[in-house]
């Protein structure tokens, strides 16, 4: 599958706004709030060849999460957030995705050194991290809602 990364326009992002996730996946939901979150240079959509819109990933701050805990993040590696659009999740799509979104970061950010904070329920995401290189760092509560997560990196 041709998957390109192409700027997030206010059309994608609320379409994206209208997707839904089911069951505990619902955490991954979004308002319509989220479309003007998204128009600044840290969101981008993924599309295939024809520009269909096939999910998205942010970059830095917009990638973390708050947490309980103290001086979890610091600046030594690039955060990136990972969005597959509902109907094609556990299609084994997650690696051209991941590899996808590695690359772009390296050339975009010129950095080598990447970390996701996934929910520790999703364990494809997690297992998809670890499949490819990524080592699991610590857990973490987020201090809003007290769900876990996990925080994963690698040196791409």
């Amino acid at each position: 599958m041709v998957v390109k990364i192409v700027e997030m326009t206010r059309e994608y992002a609320h379409i994206i706004s209208t997707w839904t996730y089911d069951g505990e996946y619902s955490l991954y939901n979004h308002d319509e709030e989220f479309v003007n979150e998204c128009m600044d240079d840290n969101h981008f959509a993924f599309t295939g060849a024809d520009g269909k819109l096939l999910g998205y990933l942010c970059f830095g701050k917009e990638a973390r999460i708050p947490t309980v805990e103290e001086n979890v993040y610091d600046d030594n590696f690039l955060d990136i957030g990972l969005h597959i659009k509902p109907d094609l999740t556990g299609k084994k799509l997650g690696s051209t995705f991941l590899f996808k979104c590695m690359g772009y970061a390296l050339e975009k950010f010129n950095t080598n050194r990447i970390r996701a904070t996934i929910a520790t329920f999703n364990k494809r995401a997690i297992n998809l991290c670890i499949k490819s290189g990524f080592y699991s760092e610590q857990e973490v509560t987020h201090l809003k809602t007290k769900n876990k997560f996990v925080i994963v990196k690698r040196d791409v």
